[in-house]
């Protein structure tokens, strides 16, 4: 879409938010008005009728659509009837249809390609919504006993999907939310909300395919923060446009215990289910002129596998898993902060995994941690987010690394030690000194405790052949010195302003 689209109809409908102090008196057509030009902002074409009845206004077949022009397709939502009643405190209360059905049409692509037609129904049970503050700064509150999003029917190409081949249905209990929003030229909008619990349950089968895949699961108390700006500029504009003007948000969710249950029947292949649960969650996203980055991570983790082709289940857990990442989406003359980030802590397998490969328990069976920790500096060539211009760059580089910085890579395993860091310029100017590269200057520092023994038992346990083990060995010895300690090596790697390759002080090339 060319606009922030699907997603942000649950924005551009304030359902979420807020009221503190009153300024001043709110009509029921301040309300409906900020709506109606919200919403149009966002490139929905909005029909309704509108009446009053005394002080309040009734608005019925109200409809909003969009054309998703990238996808060759439509959106749809109806939202029946609204009543905007104002209260004797200057607020007024909005009164919304428990069902509002979603429609969604895809063009075909191609001519091999089916058309797509999908019906969602969004329910609320006792839906109270109510505007406060000004025309210039309302806000909004919003709580309901439950919402839910339901798939009413799928249709591809001639196909009718039934619920056992199609299915879809989120459930949130305890819902509430809260939104502030401010200005005209530019919407400036803080938002709160809270589910007491989510479920999910979802079931997919395809005609030509024998398999039924089915999931279900859910979570506690999701949390979420967020603010942001929107430039009210012409529907037609594309997120770039929008993010030179000002578009930005950044939001933030917490959740607590979650599970999820997929099962695979398969009548060819066997049966296969995953179990898996955690303790907590967390995700955070932004995105603005500056860049777009996510971060996130688990805690608890706890995965079992059973598959009819495995004697025993896979069991596995993590103390904590975690992510992040950080790029520039907009073109620039000048490089723009990057990063990336893994952290896998505490890793550990069930005794059943590790007796496949070390039945007689040679390596220590500690848990595993892995640590990545990268940033630098890059340039981008071309927009990110304007789709036509990425269709058309064929082979050309997306874009320039100018600085890298491995702040941390670490990973402890089998009574291994390995960590790395350093800091590395790129000259793209010069793609003569490394070719094909830009050349790179600075320098890396790595060490290794216990690598030679954690080999040595590879060897040993017939996972690793002789010959090439002798070939490592013979790379340690190259670009290593002994280190502190029994079984430890390091090595400083530098990179020359000249174009050589230092290994320890000594010439490589």
């Amino acid at each position: 879409m060319s606009r922030i689209s699907t997603a942000s109809l649950f924005l551009a409908l304030p359902v979420t938010l807020a009221s503190t102090p009153l300024w001043a008196d709110l009509t029921p057509s301040d309300v409906w008005g900020d709506w109606r030009q919200y919403m149009e902002s966002m490139g929905y074409e909005v029909e309704a009728s509108e009446a009053f009845n005394g002080d309040d206004l009734t608005v019925s077949d109200v409809t909003l659509k969009m054309d998703m022009a990238e996808e060759g397709g439509d959106f749809s939502m109806s939202l029946g009837t609204l009543s905007f009643e104002p209260e004797g405190d200057g607020a007024v209360n909005i009164r919304m249809p428990t069902v509002m059905p979603m429609t969604i049409n895809v063009a075909p692509e191609t001519a091999e390609d089916e058309p797509v037609s999908m019906v969602l129904n969004y329910a609320q049970t006792a839906p109270v919504m109510r505007a406060s503050g000004s025309a210039e700064a309302l806000q909004y509150d919003y709580a309901a006993d439950s919402i839910s999003l339901t798939l009413a029917g799928l249709k591809v190409g001639e196909q009718s999907y039934t619920e056992e081949e199609a299915k879809f249905t989120l459930i949130g209990t305890g819902v509430s939310s809260r939104t502030e929003m401010t200005g005209t030229e530019t919407r400036r909008y803080d938002q709160s909300g809270r589910i007491d619990s989510l479920q999910y349950d979802v079931v997919m089968k395809t005609p030509e395919d024998p398999a039924r895949v089915a999931v279900t699961g859910g979570v506690d108390q999701v949390v979420f923060d967020g603010s942001g700006t929107l430039p009210m500029i012409d529907a037609g504009a594309d997120v770039t446009a929008m993010m030179r003007e000002g578009l930005a948000f950044d939001g933030s969710f917490t959740a607590g215990a979650g599970r999820t249950d997929m099962q695979v029947s398969d009548p060819e292949n066997g049966e296969f289910q995953l179990i898996s649960s955690s303790t907590g969650a967390k995700l955070g996203v932004a995105m603005g002129p500056e860049g777009l980055s996510y971060d996130g991570g688990q805690q608890d983790i706890e995965v079992s596998v059973t598959a009819a082709d495995m004697p025993f289940p896979i069991q596995f857990s993590m103390a904590e898993s975690a992510f992040n990442l950080k790029m520039p989406v907009l073109k620039s003359e000048e490089p723009q902060d990057f990063a990336f980030g893994v952290t896998l802590d505490r890793f550990e397998m069930s005794d059943m995994i590790w007796g496949i490969f070390d039945p007689t328990g040679q390596l220590p069976r500690d848990p595993a941690t892995l640590v990545v920790d990268l940033s630098g500096k890059a340039k981008l060539l071309f927009e990110l987010m304007a789709p036509e211009v990425t269709a058309t760059m064929g082979d050309e580089a997306p874009g320039e690394i100018h600085a890298l910085n491995v702040n941390e890579v670490s990973l402890d395993v089998a009574g291994a030690e390995f960590d790395a860091s350093g800091a590395i310029t790129f000259d793209n100017d010069d793609m003569q000194t490394v070719p094909g590269m830009p050349k790179p200057v600075g320098a890396l520092d790595l060490s290794l405790v216990g690598g030679v023994a954690l080999l040595d038992k590879l060897v040993a346990m017939g996972l690793v052949p002789q010959e090439q083990a002798m070939g490592a060995r013979m790379m340690m010895g190259l670009f290593t010195v002994p280190g502190e300690g029994e079984d430890s090596l390091t090595s400083r790697i530098e990179f020359t302003e000249e174009g050589g390759i230092l290994a320890n002080g000594q010439q490589i090339k």
